[in-house]
């Protein structure tokens, strides 16, 4: 099947090679003075026909929508944060020229600050109120989900350098 260059820039990656990671998809300029960084957070090889759970996608999103916004480095940069309808990841959008280094940075300082979740009290916004199902979410899973994409970011020895460690020996 031949393929064609798409208006959505998500279709004209190549996603038989796609592996987990970080990815800069494109960049964006709006009104000619605006560039909005679209990037990949690929929590798993697209061909490896094993998505995230609906619970690991929302409970990742509630709380990555909120913790990177404070994040004191990249947080006035963020624009959206979205999962992918194929449930591989995420799609982050940011503005004033963000590096993957410093997004990586900054899910570090996330991780560290949030995982292991122990109860669905961890998982900010998660009530009634602010979500539209606020059921769906996972403790266990997510913790894996997590832990799994940062070691598709970081080697054991950067983790250990990060405070990060845990996500090789899963000592929660």
């Amino acid at each position: 099947m031949e393929s064609k260059k798409s208006v959505v820039s998500s279709f004209d990656v190549d996603h038989i090679t796609l592996k987990a990671g970080l990815y800069l998809r494109s960049v964006y300029t709006i009104n000619e003075q605006y560039a909005v960084h679209s990037w990949d957070m690929r929590f798993r090889a697209t061909m490896d026909h094993a998505p995230l759970g609906a619970e690991e996608v929302h409970t990742i999103e509630h709380l990555m929508a909120y913790h990177l916004r404070l994040d004191a480095e990249i947080g006035s940069s963020i624009v959206s944060f979205c999962p992918m309808g194929c449930k591989t990841g995420f799609y982050l959008s940011t503005m004033n020229d963000v590096s993957a280094e410093q997004i990586r940075s900054a899910l570090a300082r996330v991780y560290k600050c949030v995982f292991p979740l122990k109860s669905k009290e961890d998982i900010v916004g998660l009530n009634e109120v602010q979500c539209g199902n606020p059921g769906l979410f996972a403790i266990e899973s997510t913790n894996f989900a997590m832990a799994q994409y940062m070691r598709a970011l970081y080697t054991p020895e950067q983790a250990e350098q990060a405070g990060i460690g845990s996500i090789y020996n899963c000592v929660w």
